[in-house]
């Protein structure tokens, strides 16, 4: 069953949002799932007696004391799975403001906000917090990071608060940790998805799929095509390598669909596997564009106006997705799939695994085309990279050897180009860390020369061991290699040194 009602909102409030209470001591947050039940986390409602529900985002409605539903309560594991619990009111509350749960594709880099209710005067409330989405760090807690360092971190009193997408509204997952570490600003979520696989009464109040078609089931196969499908997994969670395109055919087709069940693409798999190594996998053949970039929109969360088609909506813009499409060349209009549908996203840093049944087909070509396309766009962004670094010659051979082999090999070329990008983001930080360091160098300096006019105002620029102080930390910052930490040292001693000098002369 799938939930077909949105969100309500009154005044602009998400009036969802509950607060949880143990007597009148306020222990976390919640979300309203049901007019008589409330999802938040197990540590939070644990071996807690009077517990009881605040609708706060909904002015005047009453509270209601509250129950865990026991065979409905998985305690937080090891491994970061779990924490979540479902709470049966004892007072309904109106219906109509329950949350829409959004199982959706968790791309890097997705907006959200929650509400919660950390210990403080006047915070019984709430405050708010704002995040990005970025990765699992367990088999199920997906990390948040804080938007910026004037955003209130996620702290006590916000386990069990709703995750919303920025978006939609729609809530993605309820908050499970924090890092106490207040400049870091890390914390934790449970995604609906693993909710769901908890408790599965939740997915009566679920929009959205898994992502991924029936027919990319768990396979044994032969070792060989096993071996592929590990290959086609990693290939696949590189996303931080940026957009990509992987064309598979005949038997690799196999480990193709392999590699999504051995993702943990499948929400069925038992294993306690993260959810979302693949966050789609579909079988297009027979389908229409529009049928499949409906797909693509909704698994991606993405929000529509009512007014364009899912088509246009694609074109507008898609997160970074991992994307197995298996029939291309099986769909109702292929060429057409790949240039209004498959170009798009890879424009979004999407990474494509596309399977091809047939060798002799014009959108296979126009797959290879494209994936030649990304292909020279990449390495002509890492040419106009290249001009400020201090060997431009050697890299401009590089740049050149690449371009060679991306049009002789393109399949070949594909992980050369990841490796050489990577190399090339290291190349950049360590000269933006030298820059840095001959920067803080010019500084010092500056300050040296300021603290030795001291000296001479004074009438101490004859004392030997200021003179031998001098001519140490300038050694320091004039050395080949240069070591910051030795000059940030000398540097320290230098001051130290005259200031200790100028007092012994102010006390004679």
């Amino acid at each position: 069953m799938t939930a077909s009602r949105g969100p309500v909102e009154h005044e602009g409030r998400e009036t969802w949002r509950v607060r949880v209470r143990g007597g009148s001591r306020v222990l976390g947050a919640g979300v309203l799932v049901t007019g008589t039940h409330v999802l938040t986390c197990a540590h939070v409602v644990i071996g807690v007696e009077d517990l009881a529900v605040d609708l706060v985002e909904l002015p005047g409605t009453p509270s209601s004391r509250a129950r865990v539903v026991e065979e409905l309560c998985v305690p937080p594991m090891d491994d970061e799975r779990g924490d979540v619990a479902l709470l049966e009111l004892a007072t309904p509350q109106p219906a109509s403001c329950a949350a829409r749960l959004g199982r959706v594709a968790l791309t890097w880099d997705r907006r959200v906000h929650a509400l919660g209710y950390p210990a403080g005067d006047g915070l019984d409330m709430g405050v708010w917090t704002k995040m990005t989405l970025a990765r699992h760090t367990g088999a199920e807690w997906l990390q948040m990071n804080r938007n910026s360092p004037n955003d209130l971190r996620v702290q006590r009193g916000f386990s069990g608060a709703g995750v919303a997408d920025d978006a939609t509204g729609d809530v993605l997952g309820i908050v499970v940790g924090e890092y106490t570490d207040d400049a870091v600003g890390l914390s934790w979520m449970l995604p609906v998805e693993a909710v769901v696989r908890h408790l599965p009464l939740v997915s009566e109040w679920v929009v959205g799929d898994t992502g991924i078609d029936a027919g990319f089931a768990r396979s044994d196969g032969p070792p060989e095509a096993l071996v592929e499908a590990g290959r086609i997994v990693e290939w696949l969670d590189r996303r931080r390598d940026g957009a990509a395109v992987l064309i598979v055919l005949g038997p690799d087709l196999a480990a193709a669909r392999q590699a999504v069940a051995l993702s943990g693409g499948l929400s069925d798999s038992g294993d306690g596997r993260a959810v979302g190594g693949v966050d789609l996998a579909l079988d297009v053949g027979g389908r229409t564009v529009e049928e499949v970039s409906r797909r693509i929109v909704e698994r991606a969360g993405l929000a529509a106006d009512g007014t364009s088609s899912s088509s246009d909506r694609l074109r507008a813009g898609t997160p970074p997705m991992a994307v197995v499409l298996d029939g291309v060349d099986e769909a109702e209009q292929p060429v057409a799939l790949v240039h209004d549908v498959l170009e798009p996203m890879v424009e979004g840093g999407a990474r494509l695994v596309l399977g091809f049944r047939h060798d002799d087909s014009p959108s296979l070509a126009s797959a290879r085309a494209l994936r030649g396309r990304l292909l020279s766009a990449r390495i002509d962004a890492i040419a106009e990279r290249i001009a400020v670094l201090d060997d431009v010659a050697t890299w401009r051979m590089r740049v050149t050897a690449l371009r060679k082999a991306a049009a002789e090999d393109p399949d070949a070329t594909a992980n050369a180009v990841a490796t050489l990008e990577k190399r090339l983001r290291r190349d950049e930080r360590r000269l933006r860390r030298a820059r840095s360091e001959q920067e803080t160098a010019s500084d010092d300096r500056r300050l040296v020369a300021a603290r030795w006019a001291a000296v001479c105002e004074h009438g101490l620029s004859e004392d030997l061991a200021l003179a031998d102080e001098r001519r140490r930390v300038e050694g320091a910052l004039d050395a080949t290699p240069f070591d910051p930490a030795f000059a940030r040292e000398a540097v320290l001693a230098f001051e130290a040194a005259v200031r200790a000098a100028i007092a012994g002369k102010g006390s004679r």
